[in-house]
């Protein structure tokens, strides 16, 4: 195996519409929020609309389930489970 396959075993590009199923749960960074009880996340060029994360969520790492998710047009609905962490960028 040539020294440059080697270095890039398991490497793979990440895509910038990743595909959710109603369900799914991940940890996502709140960019925005334009009420008490929506939050907006973006992964890539997907768009989700999280119910439950407020303005208190926003720039910190938080478990959504995905409720709803189309994936034509890469938006979706999701619930705010938790807090899991905090923006490297919050002092």
């Amino acid at each position: 195996m040539s020294f440059l396959k080697k270095y890039l075993k398991g490497w793979q590009f990440r895509e910038t519409n990743p595909s959710l199923e109603v369900g799914d749960v991940i940890d996502v960074f709140v960019a925005e929020s334009n009420s008490a009880t929506e939050g907006h996340v973006y992964i890539g060029d997907t768009h989700l609309i999280v119910e439950g994360a407020g303005p208190e969520t926003v720039e910190r790492q938080v478990r959504v389930r995905v409720t709803e998710f189309d994936a034509a047009s890469t938006t979706g609905r999701g619930e705010f489970i938790e807090v899991v962490g905090e923006s490297s960028y919050t002092s």
